[in-house]
C-alpha cells in the first residue's frame, strides 16, 4: 500500500537491476543488493519512503555520496539517496556564522557558497569534492583540518531527522522537540553518566560507537556518528568559520613513517591547521599510475625520505603564515623541508596526499590492497608506537600496506593486502581484524577515527568497550528505532566482519575470460573491475571524469556504478547482460577514468571487453558495423571513382542523410560526417616528391586520411618545412580504435597486427612514426599492447610519437633563432579526451606558447562527441548537452583561433557552434608560411 500523501512514490522508487547493482556497495569491502533506491526531492518523500519500506518489511539506510569505506551506506532494503535532488543550501547567515542545509549538499558546494561571506565549513575529508554534509555528519567525518576545526559533530548546531516512527524530530544543544524522547535521552545519560564519562570522549578522534558523552552538553552532537542507525537526516544547521586570510604549507620529510608519526604531536602549535602524514611507499604507488610517473618531484628529502608531514599554517598576513611555517621547520629534526605560499604550488602538493585513499588500493607492484582496518586512531603521543606494532602485525600475516592520515590527531589510514580469493585468506583477514582491534585498544585508541564503524568494525566494538557500555548503546538505539529497521547490522547487533564481502570467491562464479591482456591485473577482467574500490572520484563535478555522471547525476552512470554492475554480472546472481549494456550505454569511452581515477579504472576497455563477450557469435547493433568498420568502409570508398564525392553529397542532404542515419543505427539528431573528395595518399602521390631531410613516417589514420585531410596535409607541409622527409604508406593501416570502442576485439587485434606488419620495415630502420590524431596516437602508444602479444605491435607502440612531440622542439629552436616572429592573439584549446588522459597535451601548449599565442583551455574534458558514441541512436541530445557545459559557450564568445587536434572535437565544435576549429598543424603551417620558413 502506497502512502496516501504521496501516490507518486512508486514512480520515484527505482527497482531496476542496474540501479540496485550500482548501489550494492560504497567504498568498502561489503556488498548488499538493495530492494529499491529512492532519490527524494523533499522531506515528504523521505517520510513516504520510510513508511513504504516498513510496509514492505525492508530495512532502511540513508546515503549521501557513498564514499564511506566502512560499509555503512549500503543495505538490502530501501536505500534513500539524498545526493541527487535533496541537496539545497537553505540559508547562510554570516552574522551567526551558520548554514542551514539539506543532507545531500556536497562539502565543496557549501564551502564555495560560504566563501562569498569570507567563511568556510571546517571539516574537509579528502573526498570533499563529492561527499555530502549529511554523510559527513552521519559518520562524524573530520578531514585534514581537524587539528584546527574539529569533527563534524563539533561543527553541528542542530539536526532534524525522520525517525522510523514517521516523526520529524529536531535535536539541538538543549534537547529535542519530542518531549518523550527528550526526557528519555536525558534520563539515559543521567543513569549512566559515570560509565559514559569513563569510556567515551577520551580524545578527539574517538568516534567509534555512539557519541553518548555529548548527551550531557549538546544532544545534537550525540547524533553525529550514528551512521544512519537512528533515522534519516533531513536538515542540519552547521557552524561556519572565518576562512583564513592567508595560508602557507610546510612539507617536512623524515627517514621513515615512524619518525614522522613521532614528530606530529610536537607540531600542534598556534597557527597550525593541518598535520597530515604519509609513508614513503605512497609515492611509489602513485608513480605506478597512468600519467603520474613524475608525481612527487616537488616533495622534499628525496630520494631517501620514508615519510612526510603536511603542515598548513594560517595568518592575518602572508608573511605571518609563512613565518609560522618556517618556525615549524626549525622546531623539530627532519631530513628536508619546503615551504610554499603560492596556492598553485600548495595545491600540487596537496593532490599527492588527497589521492592517497584511492592510490594505495594498488601497491607499487600492482598488488591489491583494501580498506577495513582503515582509520584507526590513538592519542597522538601514542601514534609512533602503535604504528610500529601495527606494522609488526601486518608482517605476521605477510600483509603489506601504505599508511597515511591525520597524524597530528593520531589517526592513520592504511590499505592492506588482504586476500579475499580463498577461504584461508578470509580466515586470516578475520583473525587480523580481531588482533588489530586488541592492539588499538591497548594504546587507548579507537577502531574508527572518522569514517564510523559500519560493517567493517562494528562487530569489534566488544574489544574496545565494556559489555555495560555496549548495552547502553543498544538502549540508545531502541529509543529511536524500537523495531531495529534503520541500517541493521551497524554499531549494535552487528554483522560479522566477514559477512557479505564483495570480493569473496563467489564473485568469480560467472567471470568473463577476457580477450584483452589486462597486463596490470594478472590477465583477469574481474581483477581489473575490482580496481574500483569506490572512492567516488568519478562523482566529482571537477575534472573530466565522469561526463555522463556530470550530466545525469545518476550513480548508474558513474564509473563506480558501472563497475558495480559489472561485478554483479561476474557473480551470476542478479544482473543480466542487458542490465550491464544499459549501464554502459552512456559511457563515452573518453578514458578520463584511466588517469583521473586514483587507481586507473579504465571503463572504456571494460566496456569493449563486455561488448565483445556480449555479441560474440551474435548479430550486433547496426551502428557497430557502420561505425566500427568505418576505416575499411572509407578505404573502399576511396578506391572507387566518384564514390567519395557522391556519398559526401548524400550525407549532407537532409532527407537522404536521415534515411542513411536510421538505416545505420545512428542518431538522426545530428549531421553526418562525409568523405574527403580525395584521400591523403592520393594527394601525396600527386605532389612533387621531397627526398631531402631526415625520414619520418606519418601514420595515415582513417579520420585525417579519408574524412578530412586538411590537418594531415598541413602536418606534412610542416614536417617538410622543418627538414623531414615524410613517408606516407599507401597500404591500408589502422590503429583499430573504432573496432575496439564497439567491442570487436578480434578485429582490433587483426587490424593492429596487419598495421604493425606494414610498418615493421620502417621501424626496423629506426624511423619514428608520427601520428596526428590524438585518439589514434594513444591507442597505438597504450591500448595496442593490451590487444596482442605480437612483438611488432609493441615495437610500433614504442616508435609512435605525437605530432606535437616531434614538432615542439623544432619550433622552439626556430623561435630562439629569430626565424619566427611572435604572433598576436589568443587560442582557445579543446584537448582531446584521450590525449588529456593518456597523452601529453603540454607539447601542443609548448608550440603555441613558443609562437607567442595567449592560451586558454577548455576544462571540462571530453567535447561530448566521443567518436562513435555521439552518433549512436539516442545519444545526440546528451552529446550536445555535454558540449554546452563549457565548450560551445566559450567557442561562441571567443574571437581568436580555436584549436582542436581531435577529429571528433572539431566535428563537435562545428556542429555545435558553426565555427571551424583547427589542428595545431594547421596553425603552425600558417605561421611558418607567414615567416617564410
Amino acid at each position: 500500500m502506497v502512502p496516501e500523501s504521496q501516490p507518486s512514490l512508486l514512480q520515484k522508487l527505482r527497482r531496476d537491476m542496474p540501479t540496485r547493482a550500482a548501489y550494492s556497495s560504497d567504498a568498502s569491502l561489503f556488498r548488499r543488493v538493495p530492494a529499491a533506491v529512492l532519490e527524494p526531492e523533499s522531506v515528504e518523500d523521505v517520510l513516504d519512503g520510510i513508511a513504504y519500506a516498513k510496509q514492505q518489511g525492508w530495512p532502511i539506510v540513508g546515503r549521501g555520496g557513498g564514499s564511506s569505506v566502512a560499509g555503512n551506506a549500503i543495505g538490502d532494503g530501501l536505500v534513500i539517496d539524498t545526493s541527487r535532488h535533496f541537496n539545497r543550501i537553505l540559508s547562510i547567515d554570516p552574522a551567526t556564522q551558520t548554514a542551514v542545509v539539506e543532507p545531500g549538499v556536497i562539502c565543496d558546494q557549501l564551502r564555495e557558497a560560504a566563501a562569498e561571506y569570507g567563511l568556510t565549513y571546517g571539516p574537509d575529508p579528502s573526498t570533499h569534492s563529492r561527499c555530502t554534509i549529511g554523510g559527513m555528519v552521519a559518520n562524524n567525518a573530520c578531514g585534514s583540518h581537524s587539528v584546527a576545526y574539529g569533527t563534524a559533530a563539533e561543527n553541528l548546531i542542530d539536526i532534524t531527522m525522520a525517525l522510523p516512527s514517521g516523526k520529524l524530530v529536531t535535536f539541538s544543544e538543549s534537547g529535542c522537540d519530542d518531549p518523550d524522547l527528550d526526557k528519555a535521552l536525558k534520563d539515559l545519560y543521567t543513569e549512566h553518566e559515570e560509565l559514559i564519562g569513563k569510556e567515551l570522549g577520551r580524545f578527539p578522534r574517538q568516534v567509534s560507537g555512539y557519541g553518548l558523552h555529548y548527551l550531557g552538553t549538546d544532544i545534537a552532537k550525540a547524533l553525529a556518528g550514528s551512521e544512519g542507525t537512528l533515522g534519516v537526516i533531513t536538515q542540519m544547521t552547521v557552524r561556519l568559520i572565518p576562512k583564513p586570510a592567508y595560508t602557507a604549507l610546510a612539507v617536512l620529510s623524515f627517514g621513515d613513517v615512524f619518525a614522522a608519526a613521532a614528530a606530529a604531536p610536537r607540531l600542534r602549535q598556534p597557527g597550525v591547521a593541518t598535520i597530515e602524514g604519509m609513508g614513503g611507499d605512497l609515492l611509489a604507488a602513485l608513480r605506478s599510475k597512468n600519467g603520474q610517473e613524475n608525481a612527487g618531484d616537488n616533495l622534499p628529502g628525496q630520494p631517501h625520505a620514508g615519510g612526510w608531514l603536511y603542515c598548513e599554517t594560517t595568518g592575518d598576513t602572508q608573511e605571518e603564515a609563512v613565518s609560522v611555517a618556517n618556525a615549524l621547520t626549525e622546531s623539530i629534526e627532519h631530513t628536508g623541508a619546503v615551504v610554499v605560499s603560492d596556492p598553485k604550488e600548495a595545491r600540487a602538493l596537496w593532490r599527492i596526499r588527497e589521492a592517497s585513499a584511492g592510490t594505495v588500493t594498488r601497491l607499487p607492484d600492482g598488488g591489491e590492497a583494501w580498506p577495513n582496518w582503515e582509520d584507526s586512531a590513538v592519542p597522538p603521543e601514542n601514534l609512533a608506537d602503535y604504528l610500529r606494532e601495527l606494522y609488526a602485525l601486518m608482517d605476521k600475516y605477510e600483509y603489506r600496506g601504505i599508511p597515511f592520515g591525520h597524524f597530528g590527531e593520531g589517526c592513520v589510514h592504511v590499505r592492506i593486502s588482504f586476500d579475499f580469493h580463498t577461504q584461508e585468506g578470509i580466515d586470516n583477514f578475520e583473525r587480523f581484524m580481531n588482533e588489530a582491534a586488541a592492539l588499538v585498544s591497548k594504546y587507548g585508541g579507537s577502531l574508527s577515527g572518522e569514517h564510523g564503524d559500519g560493517r567493517a568494525r562494528s562487530s569489534l566494538l566488544s574489544t574496545m568497550y565494556s559489555a555495560e557500555l555496549r548495552s547502553v548503546f543498544e538502549e540508545f538505539k531502541l529509543l529511536f528505532d524500537p523495531q531495529r529497521v534503520m541500517n541493521p547490522g551497524v554499531l549494535v547487533w552487528a554483522d560479522a566482519v566477514t559477512e557479505g564481502l564483495r570480493m569473496e570467491p563467489n564473485q568469480r562464479r560467472n567471470e568473463i575470460q577476457p580477450t584483452q591482456l589486462f597486463l596490470q591485473d594478472k590477465g583477469s577482467f574481474t581483477n581489473a573491475v575490482n580496481r574500483c574500490v569506490g572512492v567516488s572520484a568519478c562523482r566529482s563535478m571537477d575534472g573530466a571524469m565522469c561526463p555522463s555522471f556530470q550530466i545525469t547525476h545518476d550513480e548508474v552512470h558513474s564509473t563506480r556504478g558501472r563497475a558495480r554492475v559489472l561485478s554483479e554480472l561476474f557473480r551470476g546472481e542478479t544482473v543480466e547482460p542487458s542490465d550491464v549494456e544499459e549501464s554502459l550505454d552512456l559511457c563515452l569511452s573518453c578514458k578520463a577514468c584511466a588517469s583521473e581515477c586514483p587507481v586507473n579504472v579504465d571503463m572504456a576497455s571494460y566496456k569493449s571487453e563486455f561488448l565483445h563477450d556480449r555479441y560474440e557469435g551474435k548479430l550486433r547493433p547496426r551502428v557497430h558495423y557502420l561505425m566500427g568498420w568505418l576505416p575499411i568502409l572509407s578505404e573502399i570508398a576511396h578506391r572507387l571513382p566518384l564514390v567519395p564525392r557522391i556519398a559526401g553529397k548524400l550525407m549532407q542532404s537532409r532527407i537522404p542523410a536521415k534515411v542513411m542515419a536510421k538505416a545505420g543505427g545512428l542518431d538522426a539528431g545530428r549531421p553526418l560526417i562525409s568523405f574527403a573528395p580525395e584521400s591523403l595518399q592520393k594527394w601525396a602521390k600527386k605532389r612533387a616528391p621531397k627526398y631531402i631531410g631526415e625520414p619520418i613516417v606519418l601514420w595515415p589514420d582513417s579520420f585525417n586520411s579519408k574524412l578530412n585531410t586538411q590537418p594531415a596535409q598541413a602536418a606534412v607541409e610542416v614536417l617538410e618545412a622543418l627538414g623531414f622527409r615524410v613517408i606516407i604508406p599507401q597500404e591500408f593501416v589502422c590503429c583499430g580504435l573504432t573496432w575496439h570502442s564497439t567491442g570487436q576485439l578480434d578485429m582490433t587485434r587483426k587490424v593492429l597486427e596487419h598495421s604493425a606488419k606494414v610498418f615493421e620495415p620502417y621501424i626496423a630502420q629506426g624511423l619514428d612514426v608520427v601520428a596526428i590524431e590524438p585518439s589514434c596516437t594513444t591507442m597505438l602508444q597504450h591500448d595496442a599492447v593490451s590487444q596482442t602479444r605480437d612483438p611488432r605491435v609493441a615495437r610500433l607502440a614504442a616508435a609512435t610519437k605525437s605530432f606535437s612531440e616531434v614538432v615542439a622542439p623544432k619550433i622552439e629552436a626556430l623561435v630562439a633563432e629569430g626565424r619566427i616572429q611572435p604572433q598576436a592573439g589568443s587560442v582557445l584549446t579543446q584537448v582531446h579526451c584521450h590525449e588529456r588522459s593518456l597523452g601529453d597535451p603540454q607539447q601542443s601548449e609548448a608550440i603555441l606558447a613558443a609562437l607567442g599565442y595567449d592560451q586558454d583551455q577548455i576544462q571540462t574534458g571530453c567535447c561530448g562527441l566521443a567518436g562513435n558514441w555521439g552518433y549512436e541512436d539516442g545519444h545526440a541530445e546528451m552529446s550536445f548537452e555535454l558540449g554546452e557545459r563549457e565548450l560551445f559557450p566559450r567557442v561562441r564568445e571567443h574571437d581568436g583561433i580555436v584549436a582542436a587536434d581531435g577529429f571528433s572535437c572539431r566535428t563537435q565544435v562545428q556542429q555545435g557552434t558553426g565555427k571551424q576549429a583547427l589542428h595545431v598543424a594547421e596553425i603552425v603551417r600558417d605561421v611558418l608560411k607567414e615567416s617564410g620558413v
